[in-house]
């Protein structure tokens, strides 16, 4: 099991069906296909997720769930095995750096709805968790390369390898090295990613367990940034933004245990679990300024920033296996300690002198305790689950340039109630209510005054069918009310929580194995989202970069016993990037609706069974199979112009276990 005593269980299929709430489990057969260049992209088949592919290499994903998006994934809450990603899980909350590499993931959990009690505090759009690669019983060995083949010769090289296995009949290790070199499709795009892990399970005896991990990630990044409208229709592949890069490193240590308790008092079994972790973080975005695409900088402004980060959650699980009534008790409590250093530097280009801009300094607690009660009802066929979850966040900030400081504290008690029905073996039917939240951000509150949480009110209901094995078709309605969002009032310089917006839709998934043709798998997934200003001058406007539509297929057909050949598809439709949905670019093209697409990738794969019982895979695979021009725009630390997304390129893969 990846998580330990909650509510997501380890992501297996029987899981999922009767799960109360939307989710999507993407396997390790989909991420392995040699058309996926990066986790983020892997997601972009699960409705209701919107990628904004910078890089094509993941290693600095822009992923919005359900129309709300924020600069470096700041409104969604990513976890690798349960553990969070987030550079500091309250303070900044954004994916500014993402220590995952898709050669470690096994498979992505997400979780639309449902999971908000637990798993807080950045909730709202729901949870992500990268799961890894289990640890195998058998010493196992991996080597893996794949060459990406980028336009203008430019190549990428994922290098893979992992050693792991059980020294003895209860101690297992897994040591995973990844390294990502090279350059993607543009100029100015040099990559240079390192991630070393090593994870370990020992088994202590029937009833104790312990997990852990430790690893050390950096990643050196040149960034090519936007292009004007002018420079864009000449060549998109170029880059007129020589000083824009990005650097980063982390070092990561984790672990939980494990015990069961057996029957205590009313309870016939009870697991108690403590999970702990923390990081020393690093990372630094240098970029030239004004940000006109086409213009000449006059200023080099680094941000570099360093974050320390522990966090410790101990849980308990207490069961009541009753002959009319069963009861699934959840009690947890976390505490997170985060100290964050904000420092922006900017050097003149022409004389070289550079002056301090920013010096802050953040000292975060939080302490957050979660109950729930799983009831279930006519032989667990009806369960029904209320829970709450409080949240106690103060963040303390020093200015170190003015010696302003200011203090702040937030508090706030999220309920919810999830029902799930197994109304026959064909039909599941669910639906749940949970309010969550998205704590002040740190830089929130440098102005003086009280910010509170931004609050949000989940509501979904849904259905699976299940006719027979090979079919299976979700379908589900929801809707966020998103208050208090926190604005920037420059009349009385301070943050307030002010904004709102409404975030209503469909998703649905279709996933079909023909009787007459079980070597073929079918997907397809459909999301109808309506977000809405509800506020302000742009009352009844558009979410900014939230598509209406959104549509994938995919199939995956096996054949001749060692191949398999795949094909995917995926449509978006146009979005606006600013509040007044402006429809034409202004001068510098920071603003305008942004066109529609479809992209198609393709891959195929044959398997080499060897005589050692060693096994060799080779694949290829083409993303972008018709080479549309696309493109983004309000990318971090190139805003204006227009963002290129990844071009057609050809990617070819090895991988050989023994």
């Amino acid at each position: 099991m990846v998580i330990k005593g909650d509510v997501l269980g380890s992501a297996t299929d029987p899981e999922v069906r009767t799960y109360a709430g939307s989710r999507t489990v993407i396997g390790n057969e989909q991420l392995q296909k040699a058309s996926v260049r990066g986790v983020d992209e892997a997601l972009q088949r699960v409705p209701g997720v919107k990628v904004f592919d910078e890089t094509g290499t993941g290693a600095l994903p822009q992923i919005a769930v359900r129309g709300l998006y924020e600069s470096r994934s700041g409104r969604v809450q990513a976890l690798s095995d349960g553990i969070p990603l987030a550079l500091a899980p309250y303070g900044q909350t954004g994916l500014s750096l993402f220590p995952v590499t898709m050669a470690t993931v096994d498979r992505i959990d997400v979780v639309r709805g449902g999971a908000a009690v637990q798993y807080g505090p950045n909730n709202v759009g729901g949870v992500i968790n990268f799961i890894s690669k289990p640890i195998p019983r058998e010493w196992q060995n991996t080597v893996q390369e794949r060459t990406t083949f980028n336009p203008g010769g430019r190549q990428l090289w994922d290098t893979y390898v992992g050693t792991g296995g059980y020294l003895t009949d209860n101690f297992g290790l897994q040591l995973d090295l990844n390294s990502i070199n090279g350059e993607t499709g543009r100029e100015h795009s040099d990559t240079d990613i390192q991630n070393y892990r090593l994870r370990g399970q020992w088994n202590i005896d029937d009833d104790r367990d312990l997990s852990f991990g430790i690893q050390h990630y950096r990643a050196d990044m040149d960034l090519p940034g936007a292009l004007s409208v002018r420079d864009y229709k000449d060549n998109p592949r170029q880059s007129t933004r020589p000083l824009d890069n990005f650097e980063g490193n982390t070092d990561r240590v984790w672990g939980t245990y494990t015990q069961q308790l057996g029957a205590i008092g009313p309870f016939d079994s009870v697991q108690f679990s403590w999970t702990n972790f923390a990081h020393k973080s690093y990372r630094n975005f240098v970029v030239g300024l004004p940000f006109t695409p086409d213009g000449t900088a006059v200023t080099k402004q680094d941000g570099p920033r360093d974050f320390k980060v522990w966090g410790s959650e101990p849980r308990l699980s207490m069961n009541i296996d009753g002959d009319q009534v069963s009861q699934t008790w959840l009690l947890g409590a976390r505490y997170v300690k985060e100290d964050i250093d904000y420092k922006v530097d900017r050097q003149s280009v022409a004389t070289g002198k550079t002056t301090p801009f920013r010096d802050w300094q953040f000292n975060d607690s939080a302490k957050a305790f979660y109950i729930s009660n799983a009831i279930g009802l006519f032989d667990n066929r009806l369960t029904i689950t209320p829970g709450a979850r409080y949240e106690n966040a103060r963040m303390d900030y020093d200015d170190g340039i003015t010696g302003f400081t200011n203090e702040n504290t937030s508090r706030e008690w999220l309920p919810g109630l999830t029902v799930g029905f197994q109304a026959s073996d064909d039909w599941y039917v669910y639906a749940n209510a949970q309010k969550s939240l998205r704590p002040p951000q740190v830089t929130q509150i440098v102005k003086e005054g009280q910010v509170g949480a931004e609050l949000a009110w989940n509501y979904e209901t849904g259905v699976r069918y299940t006719p027979w094995d090979g079919l299976r078709v979700d379908m589900g309605l929801y809707r966020i009310d998103f208050e208090d969002q926190i604005v920037y009032n420059g009349t009385t310089d301070r943050f307030v929580n002010l904004g709102s917006t409404r975030h209503q839709g469909i998703e649905s998934e279709i996933f079909w194995t023909p009787q007459a043709l079980p070597a073929l798998d079918l997907h397809a997934s459909y999301a109808y989202l309506d977000a809405k200003q509800r506020n302000g001058i742009y009352k009844g406007n558009d979410v900014p970069f939230a598509s209406r539509n959104q549509f994938s297929v995919d199939g995956h057909y096996r054949f001749a016993e060692h191949w398999s050949y795949s094909l995917d598809g995926l449509y978006v439709s146009s979005a606006y990037t600013d509040a007044a949905n402006s429809v034409d670019e202004d001068a510098i093209a920071s603003v305008g609706r942004l066109p529609a697409y479809w992209l198609w990738n393709t891959a195929i794969e044959r398997q080499f069974k060897l005589q050692d019982h060693s096994v060799l895979t080779a694949s290829a695979g083409i993303s972008n199979l018709f080479n549309r021009e696309y493109y983004f725009r309000g990318i971090d630390t190139s805003p204006w112009g227009r963002q290129p997304a990844p071009q057609r390129s050809l990617t070819l893969g090895l991988n050989y276990q023994f």
